[in-house]
């Protein structure tokens, strides 16, 4: 395996451990959430922290896993004919769209959040859309860190389509076999 296979697999271990650590929160964030319904329901003393500690944990289990869910290309994709074609075509589609439609705007992306990110540290900003006011900047840094994972699980995804692109004809034929 050369270096671009190796980088490959490492970008695919990091956003398996990232999956690992998100799926986790799943469980942290139903007892948090059983925990408001059972002290506002049978107490009658509701928590004023449940409702920020939810849709952070939420939105990190959210965006921690985008990076692991296209690597197993499990995420939402409407196809009308993409599943019709060669394993080499949907290659090539995968690349042109990667190349000029995924890479520009999430650079873009990247490129706006830095900024807001930083600024939210250095503010020590918090989240004013509540009584307790939680402070907000490790969540934006997850959110960036997230869209990062991403972007970096993009290029491992788009090795693998180049891998299919100039693969030898039986090899493309074999991987179609295996899909089915």
């Amino acid at each position: 395996m050369g270096i671009i296979g190796r980088i490959e697999k490492f970008i695919d271990k990091i956003n398996f451990h990232a999956f690992k650590i998100a799926r986790w929160l799943v469980l942290i964030l139903t007892l948090t959430l059983f925990y408001e319904v059972f002290m506002r329901y049978v107490f009658n003393r509701p928590t004023i922290w449940s409702y920020d500690v939810s849709y952070m944990l939420g939105g990190t289990f959210f965006t921690l896993g985008m990076g692991y869910t296209l690597q197993k290309n499990i995420h939402v994709r409407v196809d009308i004919f993409y599943n019709l074609f060669k394993k080499r075509i949907q290659a090539l589609i995968d690349v042109l769209f990667t190349i000029f439609m995924f890479f520009p705007s999430f650079t873009m992306l990247i490129y706006k959040l830095i900024p807001y990110v930083r600024t939210s540290w250095l503010r020590q900003e918090r989240a004013v859309g509540s009584f307790w006011m939680p402070p907000i900047y490790p969540f934006k840094t997850v959110l960036l860190f997230s869209v990062l994972l991403l972007f970096v699980q993009m290029i491992s995804m788009l090795i693998k389509n180049f891998r299919i692109l100039f693969a030898k004809e039986s090899e493309d034929e074999r991987g179609a076999v295996e899909d089915v």
